[in-house]
């Protein structure tokens, strides 16, 4: 298994710029030290008085803003969120270590906020998130909406035209080798030691991404207590229903009833 420790109590060097307010919510432009690699940004989303709990959220499609809705609705509710985007970079490797430790390093900034926590992934950021589910116990709960099994068998598999002509324009050799790389951080080796902390998989009927066929194997991988919802939309889901179910969940494993009452 590859070797993730890390010094949870390195300084942050955290900066805010605040951006936005909304009744019961300050929307803050936020950067802080990973890790490893390159500082991690992204939106800290804060509630008037003293955060009741925390949410990493961790989106891939639609970057740093794509959970951002729900980070307000969290603040509104009495918690704390951080909105990250999985780390893009030419070095497949560094993009998923840096993406997994910046979850951790989230994790490090709403607790000195709070003392409960959840994470919520989107696609490559499920995917991170599950691995940090399989080492890092602080968590009370996680969310995986779109996830699978690993970016080695998304590369290698899928039939998203983007994904099908990253695999036509590579060397034969450079590309086996990058999956190479990648294959000891996919989530199948992670996500069965996330037990016995409760999960939360979010599927999509119309996902030309990720199959039902990868979302029944990646479900089945995870041990209890667990949960699946599926979803009439494409990768990116847009039903209401996903983020009310979302919504009752962080709600029940963070003790914060204002959040479900927020979504009906």
């Amino acid at each position: 298994m590859p070797d993730l420790t890390y010094q949870s109590d390195a300084p942050l060097n955290l900066t805010v710029e605040g951006v936005a307010n909304r009744p019961g919510a300050t929307i803050s432009r936020c950067e802080f030290d990973n890790a490893e690699g390159d500082q991690v940004t992204g939106y800290l989303v804060e509630p008037a008085g003293t955060p009741a709990a925390g949410v990493v959220f961790m989106h891939t499609t639609s970057g740093q803003e794509g959970f951002l809705p729900e980070a307000i609705r969290l603040a509104e509710a009495g918690g704390i969120g951080l909105c990250l985007q999985f780390h893009r970079t030419d070095d497949q490797v560094a993009a998923i270590r840096q993406s997994v430790q910046a979850i951790r390093r989230g994790a490090d900034l709403l607790l000195a906020r709070t003392d409960r926590i959840a994470c919520v992934g989107h696609s490559g950021g499920a995917m991170m998130a599950s691995v940090v589910a399989g080492i890092d116990r602080r968590f009370r709960c996680f969310v995986l909406e779109v996830g699978m099994a690993g970016l080695s068998h998304h590369f290698r598999d899928s039939q998203h035209p983007h994904i099908v002509g990253i695999r036509a324009g590579l060397p034969t050799d450079v590309f086996e080798s990058t999956l190479a790389a990648i294959a000891p951080y996919d989530a199948e080796h992670f996500i069965g030691a996330a037990a016995p902390t409760p999960l939360l998989f979010q599927f999509a009927r119309f996902d030309i991404g990720v199959t039902a066929a990868e979302s029944a194997q990646f479900y089945a991988m995870a041990g209890e207590p667990k949960q699946e919802r599926w979803y009439d939309s494409g990768h990116v889901i847009n039903d209401v229903a996903a983020y009310a179910d979302r919504a009752r969940f962080l709600a029940e494993h963070l003790d914060l009833p204002e959040l479900a009452e927020r979504f009906g």
